[in-house]
């Protein structure tokens, strides 16, 4: 059973928000956009003390404070053992889904469950006499004898009918909230506590807190699921047991026959006051319940021990990501097939970066085995906790700035299907799929947590458009939030600007029209010789290509088919004339001339470099040509709205 989809509304910051849960599903987006409120939902929808663990303060700020706060769960890949535990009322044979939600209203918290129910069966079940529900119920029979109702006698054995009717017809019922406590264990027996569990890690938790042993700490589920109790609880009841023989026998041997002497002697005295009364002293053995031993960690380093607090903060979290790794690794194999959700908040806290990395490994391998059955989610700033290749698991969560809006959060999503239908006109599904993972993965994780982003062709282009900004404009484009990300062609800008236009990143993209290609293709061949007339068609050949890659560009971006556009198209589309290095040498000379020169001094390299050419960019003497300041000046436009 795993999370499928999640609908909050007024928890916190989140007025109205449905998100769909993958294996993993990575939350980012700008500090205090709410992604962290979404996992915290979640642990309060889980693990939230009943009655205590909300105020009137946790309401979204525009809703009238009698407004209803409410966390709905659906699940999805139920088994067998599922729909047992969860009974036919809510998981019904077949039935692949289930979903429950946790409502709090003025300090009145209640849970209901989505089950199917028989329309005309609810409107009895309100009614609280008994008398008056059996009459209902006998109405009913008597008016639709088709439903083949069985007589009644008492108002429980109506309550039993309808349920068994229920059950025996699937078919005649409908999807209701029914009221439940016994899902989280309010009414003492939690049901989904054996078949799924959640477990929140805040970027305040403290490991000192997590490694006492406790039913709801970290460490205290790993020794429920990893220690066998069974003999220690054996061999205890087998020592209290001897403890209380033993200690009637030293009773019998040194204490009743005082008791029974004194017992005489009070009778005496009382006596003397009162008839028919005497007074009998017997020794009480107390029950002996031996306590298990409370476990300790602790720290070993070389040959010095502590307790966890004295550790660095970088430890401590390591420790928790550990533990709960371990805790999923225990699970692997469970023959009930348990599930659990590990909601992390900032995994990347207080880690070195290489660390960071292998966490993220960690956590997305434990989630893609089927045998562990972890379900992982969290909230994160880092791009070494985003697969951009797989994007499609990737929420990107912001708030609206507009007054009227109250800041109300949105939660987007591309997914491979949308993403997909987008291109499917303008990239074939052959070629997409071939360039995915090559777009996404070396290109596409940084521009997740950016603003805005300025799509080019290759790594040279984004080196001198930094550079460049540095020169234009107020401050370098990361200041502003701005990623310049290359795509590695023309031919594939337009995977990235559709992932990142699902997601609701604003981009432009700049490419090359190439005018001059074919000329510079027929130019290669001049060993072994050709003949004009092929050169002619090499050259033909090769605009004719270019212009067809430059048609589906401006088709994709709704503009009029030209074979070679110039300039800035839209305010998300700019056609560099031919190329940026023949635009550099006709706008930008002195480009060049500080290029060479970092060369010759030793801190740059010859040919095209990545490096040099931004040094190159941000160390000329002279402002940039029309052309780069335009594209600077559309990448700034993107965040100014």
């Amino acid at each position: 059973m795993h999370i499928q989809t999640v609908h909050i509304r007024n928890f916190r910051c989140l007025e109205d928000v449905k998100i769909r849960f993958d294996d993993v599903t990575s939350f980012i987006g700008p500090n205090g956009a709410g992604k962290s409120t979404v996992l915290r939902s979640l642990d309060w929808f889980f693990n939230g003390e009943k009655g205590s663990a909300l105020t009137s303060e946790d309401v979204f700020a525009g809703a009238d404070l009698n407004v209803s706060i409410s966390v709905t769960v659906t699940f999805d890949r139920l088994t067998d053992s599922d729909r047992s535990a969860l009974g036919d009322k809510y998981a019904p044979a077949g039935a692949p889904t289930f979903s429950a939600t946790r409502t709090w209203t003025a300090g009145e918290d209640k849970t209901s469950g989505v089950g199917g129910v028989f329309p005309a069966f609810e409107a009895i079940r309100t009614i609280s006499g008994k008398p008056d529900r059996r009459k209902a119920y006998t109405e009913l029979a008597e008016s639709q004898p088709e439903l083949l109702l069985p007589a009644c006698r008492t108002g429980d054995e109506v309550d039993v009918a309808m349920l068994e009717w229920e059950t025996n017809h699937p078919s005649d019922l409908t999807a209701s909230n029914l009221a439940s406590t016994h899902f989280f264990g309010f009414n003492g027996k939690n049901v989904l506590s054996g078949i799924f569990d959640f477990v929140f890690v805040s970027a305040d938790l403290r490991a000192g807190e997590q490694s006492i042993e406790g039913r709801k700490t970290v460490l205290g589920r790993i020794l429920e699921r990893t220690l066998q109790r069974e003999a220690l609880d054996g061999a205890y009841e087998a020592l209290a047991e001897e403890f209380g023989n033993r200690q009637k026998t030293i009773n019998a041997d040194h204490l009743d026959e005082q008791l029974l002497d004194l017992g005489k002697a009070l009778s005496a005295e009382v006596a003397a006051f009162t008839a028919g009364k005497s007074v009998r002293l017997t020794g009480l053995t107390p029950e002996l319940k031996p306590t298990s031993p409370a476990i300790r960690l602790a720290i070993v380093d070389a040959l010095s021990e502590t307790s966890i607090e004295r550790q660095g903060h970088g430890f401590q979290r390591a420790l928790l990501i550990g533990a709960l790794k371990l805790l999923a690794e225990r699970r692997e194999g469970d023959s009930a097939g348990n599930v659990i959700t590990l909601a992390i908040e900032e995994p990347e806290l207080f880690q070195h970066p290489t660390q960071a990395r292998v966490f993220a490994s960690v956590l997305r391998n434990l989630a893609s085995d089927a045998r562990a059955g972890i379900q992982v989610a969290y909230a994160t700033h880092s791009p070494h906790f985003v697969n951009a290749s797989h994007f499609d698991q990737v929420r990107r969560v912001t708030r609206l700035s507009s007054p009227e809006s109250l800041g109300q959060v949105v939660v987007k999503q591309a997914s491979l299907e949308q993403v997909k239908a987008d291109l499917a006109t303008y990239v074939s599904t052959d070629a997409l799929m071939a360039r995915w993972d090559q777009v996404c993965t070396a290109n596409l994780a940084e521009a997740l947590f950016s603003d805005a982003v300025v799509l080019v062709e290759g790594t040279t282009d984004k080196a001198v458009l930094e550079g460049a900004a540095r020169r234009v404009g107020p401050e370098p484009l990361e200041n502003s939030g701005i990623a310049v990300a290359d795509a590695g062609s023309k031919s594939t800008l337009l995977i990235p600007h559709a992932i990142l236009n699902r997601l609701g990143i604003p981009s432009i993209v700049v490419f090359d029209n190439d005018s001059g290609s074919g000329a510079r293709a027929a130019a290669k061949y001049f060993e072994p010789p050709k003949s004009p007339a092929e050169l002619d068609k090499i050259e033909a050949d090769e605009k004719d290509q270019q212009a067809a890659s430059n048609g589906k560009l401006l088709a994709y971006f709704k503009q009029s088919a030209q074979e070679f556009p110039c300039g800035v198209l839209t305010k998300n589309l700019f056609a560099v004339d031919d190329n940026l290095e023949e635009v550099l040498k006709a706008e930008w000379p002195d480009w060049e001339i500080s290029r060479v020169r970092i060369v010759a001094s030793g801190r740059g390299a010859p040919k095209k470099n990545a490096a040099t050419y931004k040094l190159a960019s941000s160390e000329s003497a002279e402002t940039p040509g029309p052309s780069i300041e335009a594209i600077i000046k559309l990448a700034r436009d993107l965040v100014l709205g």
